[in-house]
């Protein structure tokens, strides 16, 4: 098995740099900062520099020495948010979505790859760790080549697509259960689990039908400089996200439906409690209309010179309640 060098790390000629590799023949060696100008005027064979666009050096470095149209500078030290592929001098540039990754691996958090691609060079940057850097950095060191850089840019975007297909598979166990749980019973909790899930798949089918269209664009005859490169990898890619936005929009729907059904529920026993509050209440007022009749302080009040008073109103109380039962029994409000 092939095996990539690992990057060079913290770098103190190029703080803003993550790695650079040089490819020859679709294998990668790497590169120190200091070594990146004379890299970059040699002949043969094409080079990725990855930066940290939160270094105040890296972005420098794009925006004054970086071998690229002014063009590919403003798109990779923009804050603009919106994912693009447009054309540049010799190449393309753009910004991608992608997953943010943490140690244990990547996040349902969406971060921003920039990139600058032409035939010899390829400058990508993020401000936060990502998930499909990350593993093309693995499949590099298992042995994958990447003989030009419309390869990496298809890698990049195939390795995002694979994350969002574990996050959709996730997404589905996780409406399973919540499915399961409803069927029984609901409770306040699958609410809260309902609404992160829901949440992440509206998300990703945003960002996922904004990548796609793209794609599409791409791939259409005459849209592309290279339309036997660029082009064949844009459909090829187009392909693989609809199939998976298909799938996310399948699991964003079905997460409305739950949620509907959870607030009917809700509702239903909202109701139910909210009848017996009415029964209840229905009930007691009769007595306590009797209690405040004979709480009223007034002369001529019944019962109250005669033992067996207290009797006879706890009998008015109750036939009081039977009357209020049995008129309810009439209108059928009661069974």
């Amino acid at each position: 098995m092939l095996h990539v060098p690992a990057p060079i790390e913290a770098d103190a000629d190029f703080p803003g740099l993550s790695f650079a590799y040089r490819f020859v023949d679709g294998h990668a060696e790497p590169l120190a900062g200091r070594d990146l100008t004379r890299a970059i005027a040699e002949p043969g064979g094409w080079i990725w520099i990855h930066l940290a666009l939160t270094d105040a050096q890296a972005r420098d470095w794009i925006a004054h020495e970086a071998p690229l149209p002014e063009r590919a500078r403003a798109v990779l030290l923009s804050e603009d948010e919106h994912q693009l592929l447009e054309p540049i001098e010799g190449g393309v540039a753009g910004v991608f979505a992608d997953l943010l990754r943490e140690f244990a691996g990547e996040t349902r958090e969406l971060g921003r790859l920039r990139f600058a691609l032409t035939d010899t060079l390829v400058v990508s940057g993020r401000r936060a760790a990502l998930g499909a850097i990350a593993r093309t950095l693995d499949a590099m060191g298992k042995g994958k080549r990447l003989p030009d850089a419309v390869a990496l840019l298809e890698e990049i975007v195939s390795h995002f697509a694979d994350a969002v297909s574990l996050v959709a598979q996730e997404l589905a166990d996780t409406l399973d259960d919540i499915e399961e749980k409803l069927i029984d019973d609901v409770s306040e909790n699958e609410r809260l689990r309902l609404g992160p899930a829901r949440r992440t798949a509206v998300r990703l089918h945003r960002q996922l039908a904004a990548l796609r269209l793209l794609f599409r664009h791409w791939s259409a005859p005459g849209t592309s400089e290279w339309p036997s490169r660029i082009g064949v990898a844009a459909g090829r890619l187009a392909q693989r996200l609809d199939g998976l936005d298909h799938e996310i929009a399948a699991i964003q729907e079905r997460a409305r439906l739950l949620q509907d059904e959870i607030a009917a529920k809700l509702a239903a026993e909202t109701n139910r409690h909210l009848f017996v509050l009415t029964i209840i209440t229905a009930f007691m007022l009769p007595p306590t209309l009797v209690g405040g009749i004979f709480g009223m302080n007034v002369s001529d009040l019944p019962f109250t010179k005669e033992s067996g008073g207290f009797y006879w109103a706890m009998a008015l109380t109750a036939g009081s309640i039977l009357l209020v039962y049995a008129f309810m029994r009439l209108l059928r409000i009661m069974r």
